[in-house]
């Protein structure tokens, strides 16, 4: 029986804790099959737990001015990095997925280091958790925009490793940091791959950094989620479905995944892109109703109009609408895109801090 004394809140947090605990005990077994380590079963997150993810409301972020993700730490800019984050309080986002690679990182270490702390403040400061998103895996053949691309065993990925560890430590126990995600998209659904193993090593470093937030991946759909159900607290979807059809077959299918993983699922990557902008409001008004009704929460990609691809229209991807995967959500003059007002009233729910 439930403690009377205890808040809503706490409750909340209690019972999440109480899925979360089973989903893991669930996955110890798989993951000692798998050859996991200690540090990847046994740990168990203790800040920021929840049974459900339908209150997620938020956007994905590679600062504007960044044509790659180094660009954007880089050029690191505090006040339009604050500037570009409170646009998404304009839709209610209680969320950012914030983006950083290692290739940026590794230039000059303590300096993106501070860059990537005050982008933290920067977001927090606008009312939103974050969700860093430390690896990107997905690539363009044609406007890359970084990230990391082959693996060659875990010599060859320490130095990965202490970048973690550079980043996870100083937040391990900050209540501004919602989730880790691991990776965008990585592409094996092998356990057997050496990106598997990678990520593995990367989950047991996070942990090990004393990280009381759950760890995610950004899996996309299919086998691409089972295959790192294992290596996560809370799993992860990537819909691009194009009519509601589509993303009600993934939908069912994720509430599947989460059911036999017995563990919470979160889409943190959503809403296919589109040149047309009312084209692409119909899109999203289906997505937002579609997702948060199923309990997983959306997370648009991307913020702003800016220069890396998928952000512009002269670079978009062939992820989206008719083949138009033009992804933000505000112009580069930073005004909503036609159709989207309906985003600006309040969502009926609200997240657990609020």
């Amino acid at each position: 029986m439930a403690d009377p004394s205890l808040s809503r809140r706490e409750l909340g947090k209690v019972a999440g804790a109480v899925v979360l605990a089973q989903g893991l005990g669930a996955a110890q077994g798989l993951g000692a099959a798998q050859g996991l380590g200690a540090a990847q079963t046994q740990a168990q997150p203790s800040l920021n737990v929840y049974p459900d993810y339908g209150w997620l409301r938020g956007l994905g972020m590679v600062p504007s001015w960044g044509a790659r993700i180094e660009d954007a730490w880089w050029f690191y800019d505090p006040a339009a990095m604050r500037a570009e984050a409170a646009l998404a309080k304009q839709i209610h986002a209680n969320c950012i997925r914030l983006w950083i690679e290692f290739p940026a990182w590794f230039r000059d270490p303590d300096g993106v280091t501070a860059h990537f702390l005050d982008a933290v403040s920067a977001v927090a400061e606008n009312g939103m958790k974050v969700m860093p998103c430390l690896f990107n895996r997905w690539h363009d053949t044609q406007f890359d925009y970084g990230g990391t691309y082959r693996f060659d065993g875990p010599g060859a990925w320490s130095h990965q490793l202490t970048y973690v560890k550079a980043l996870v430590t100083p937040l391990a126990a900050d209540e501004r940091i919602l989730c880790w995600d691991l990776c965008n998209e990585p592409q094996s659904n092998d356990p057997g791959n050496p990106e598997f193993a990678w990520l593995r090593d990367i989950a047991a470093t996070v942990r090990a950094c004393g990280a009381r937030q759950p760890i995610t991946i950004g899996t996309m759909t299919g086998d691409n989620i089972g295959c790192y159900a294992p290596l996560v607290d809370v799993l992860c979807g990537h819909p691009y479905a194009h009519d509601r059809g589509g993303l009600a077959g993934l939908v069912a299918d994720f509430e599947r995944r989460r059911q036999a993983a017995g563990k919470p699922f979160l889409c943190n990557e959503c809403v296919p892109g589109a040149l047309d902008d009312l084209m692409r409001a119909d899109v999203a008004r289906f997505y937002a109703e579609m997702l948060s009704e199923a309990g997983f929460g959306w997370m648009g990609w991307v913020i702003r109009e800016g220069k890396a691809i998928s952000t512009r229209r002269d670079r978009h991807d062939a992820n989206g609408i008719n083949g138009g995967g033009f992804h933000p959500f505000f112009t580069r003059d930073g005004k909503l895109r036609a159709g989207l007002e309906f985003l600006t009233e309040p969502p009926k729910r609200q997240p657990p801090w609020a």
